[in-house]
């Protein structure tokens, strides 16, 4: 897809895709419910489509294969629904999958009684499961005695997974589940524990200790909000313009999604924020007295850490290179887990402007963007790694740039099916096309 002379002063009202974070918890407590969902604004991304088909799947079949693509939540959440539903099940997914690690999650789970086993690597993807549902045997736990213990190193939906289904598990003191590891993306903890409880569930976290009571979920209607992740790609391109002004409906400042963080976070690149209803307003701070809405003299080197929000790293470091920015990062060291290493992947693609990269380790990296882009006759052309996330973040480039080429474009499906028609909205009025 070709990107043509985006514009760098506009004002639009976007219509962001429902939360997938909050969409695949939601399909997840109907299914352990055992209701049909009543979910308004649910996401139209991939990986929710592909997460309800699935589901809708193992309600009438015992034997199945589940193929979860790339999409790692979907793996994730299935690997508990399944082992303890009765039933023979493969889990199954593509190439980039069988590199996603898993062990610790299947670790927890079989402590707990599941029969998993590996069919290929182990601590890998695919998995052969034999479910079966929890037995009376099931060990009585509270948080003083034996709680589940997982370790989210690698991925904060290892605990998720597990909690989703602990409310249908009958023992008399309830369940505890301790968090083991590096604490990783934590907010996405309390997004899953704050939907339980608006179905019902009784859970409460005190620091690495969560406490689960048998309760049933309740059959409730449930609004999800639009994606903060999603709306990160349209800070980044305020950010980026001259005098740009975006509306994102159904957005809220005091929202359980972690990745909300980012309306603070791009007040560092002269974003300003404003609820609006049940929508936010951005807009391009730019006065006379703060020409640039960088201030370098007090920001040297802008610092982001991203252990809890590493969907963000993406943006942050296009806007950063956009910007001619400076940008010291850690919390890394999961994004080589994602659906490619986002690290290496951006390194890649934003070296092709000039952007210097200075690694200190696989958790800190220092991102130096040169002064202007290079002069070329040749078309800045981004390959985004089959990584949704890449392919927006690099888009708004645009805005500097001017013409650029996006490879398999299509990706962004994953999260934001929608987000080229949207995107086009910003383009320059005498090319306003995505070829």
């Amino acid at each position: 897809m070709k990107i043509i002379g985006a514009n760098s002063d506009f004002d639009v009202t976007v219509n962001l895709v429902g939360s997938k974070s909050e969409s695949n918890r939601a399909l997840m407590i109907a299914h352990y419910g055992g209701f049909t969902p009543r979910i308004n604004n649910l996401s139209t991304s991939d990986d929710t489509v592909l997460l309800s088909e699935i589901i809708n799947g193992i309600n009438v079949k015992t034997r199945f294969i589940a193929n979860c693509s790339n999409a790692g939540t979907v793996f994730r959440f299935l690997a508990t629904a399944l082992a303890f539903r009765d039933g023979d099940y493969i889990l199954t997914g593509s190439d980039r999958m069988m590199q996603r690690p898993v062990g610790d999650l299947v670790y927890a789970l079989r402590a707990i009684g599941a029969d998993i086993e590996y069919i290929g690597q182990e601590g890998f993807p695919p998995l052969k499961i034999c479910g079966r549902q929890f037995v009376e045997t099931f060990p009585e736990t509270s948080p003083e005695t034996s709680p589940i213990h997982v370790n989210i190193t690698h991925s904060s939906q290892f605990a998720s997974s597990i909690l989703l289904a602990l409310p249908t598990i009958e023992t008399r003191n309830g369940t505890s589940l301790h968090l083991d590891g590096n604490l990783s993306s934590l907010p996405y903890i309390d997004m899953t524990i704050d939907m339980m409880r608006k179905f019902g569930a009784i859970v409460n976290r005190d620091g690495r200790d969560i406490f689960v009571k048998h309760s049933d979920y309740h059959d409730v209607e449930y609004c999800v909000e639009s994606d903060w992740t999603c709306a990160s790609y349209w800070y980044e391109a305020v950010a980026l313009s001259d005098n740009g002004r975006a509306r994102l409906r159904n957005l809220r400042l005091d929202s359980k999604q972690g990745d909300a963080v980012v309306a603070k976070w791009f007040e560092n690149f002269g974003v300003k924020t404003v609820q609006y209803g049940n929508d936010i307003i951005i807009t391009h701070v730019e006065t006379d007295a703060n020409p640039s809405p960088v201030r370098m003299d007090a920001n040297p080197s802008l610092r982001f850490d991203f252990i809890n929000n590493p969907d963000l790293f993406p943006t942050i470091a296009a806007t950063c290179a956009g910007l001619h920015v400076e940008g010291h990062f850690t919390g890394l060291r999961n994004l080589v887990h994602k659906e490619s290493d986002r690290v290496a992947a951006m390194i890649d693609e934003l070296s092709k402007i000039g952007v210097k990269f200075e690694k200190i380790s696989n958790d800190e990296l220092i991102v130096t963007p040169v002064e202007t882009f290079p002069e070329t006759s040749l078309e800045i052309v981004f390959n985004p790694h089959n990584d949704h996330r890449i392919a927006m973040s690099l888009a708004p480039l645009a805005t500097k740039i001017g013409v650029l080429e996006i490879e398999n474009a299509d990706v962004v499906s994953k999260s934001y099916p929608n987000f080229w028609e949207e995107f086009n909205s910003i383009l320059s009025s005498i090319h306003q096309q995505c070829e």
